[in-house]
């Protein structure tokens, strides 16, 4: 059985971020309006999404595993395939957006990813 090309299936992206101290909850608050208002214009490369919200931090009893903690928010979207996260990506409003939001992060995680079988592995 071969493996699907990322041109042939959906991309799923992951997305949290972690905003600095000083960042107010109406700063947050727009610019999640921002990314979802982004998301929105480009409907026809979305398959779902963004769908998303502040984290539970449920405990966990991890035994020498560091969790991250601290995040502020975080959705997920996906894409129609691989062409269409390139292009959303290529879009001057998203590099726009990076550009205004940056600066108010202190960290970000971005993971996009293609179904496979036993999680690729």
């Amino acid at each position: 059985m071969s493996r699907p090309t990322s041109e042939s299936v959906p991309v799923t992206r992951i997305a949290c971020f972690k905003f600095r101290p000083h960042v107010t909850t109406s700063q947050k608050a727009d610019r999640a309006g921002a990314f979802l208002a982004l998301y929105a214009q480009h409907q026809g490369l979305i398959l779902s999404g963004p769908n998303g919200g502040r984290p539970l931090n449920t405990p966990l009893e991890l035994t020498d595993v560091k969790r991250e903690k601290g995040w502020d928010t975080g959705f997920i979207v996906q894409f129609k395939d691989e062409e269409a996260r390139k292009a959303f990506d290529a879009d001057p409003g998203h590099d726009k957006l990076k550009e205004e939001t940056d600066p108010m992060l202190e960290q970000v995680f971005v993971y996009d990813f293609i179904k496979q079988e036993n999680l690729g592995w």
